[in-house]
């Protein structure tokens, strides 16, 4: 639980609901990187639950993003045993969750998300730039 995402935002809907944003930033996503993002977003929407029951909020929604440069979400063509599903898990190719068709984390019972790829681009200075659109 010590791993979380970058940013965790309450956005106000109206009066008594609030809409979750977790933003998770990488410059390079693999498939591992991807299933250690995939943990980081598990553990910050348990902690945002926490945040949310100590302070009386209802959250309405709940978003997730990963701000990226570059991805490549293929199996190891070394490693065999990374393209073989893990036993009691859906079957999902990774390029579907990433894409936000798919996406669900396990909290006892699977339970879809909304996912955003965001896609960042470097300026003349270096530094990684992207927009959210809604």
């Amino acid at each position: 639980m010590y791993k979380r995402v970058d940013h965790i935002i309450f956005e106000r809907q109206d009066s008594d609901t609030w809409k979750l944003h977790l933003i998770e930033m990488k410059s390079n996503v693999g498939g591992n990187t991807w299933k250690e993002i995939k943990g980081k977003f598990r553990s910050s929407y348990l902690f945002a639950q926490a945040i949310a029951g100590i302070l009386e909020l209802t959250i309405s929604e709940t978003v997730m993003y990963t701000t990226f440069e570059k991805v490549q979400l293929i199996p190891s063509e070394t490693t065999p045993t990374a393209r073989r599903p893990r036993t009691g898990e859906p079957v999902v190719k990774m390029q579907e969750e990433w894409d936000g068709h798919h996406f669900v984390l396990n909290f006892g019972e699977w339970i879809p998300f909304l996912h955003i790829p965001v896609l960042m681009v470097r300026n003349e200075k270096g530094v990684l730039e992207g927009t959210i659109n809604k």
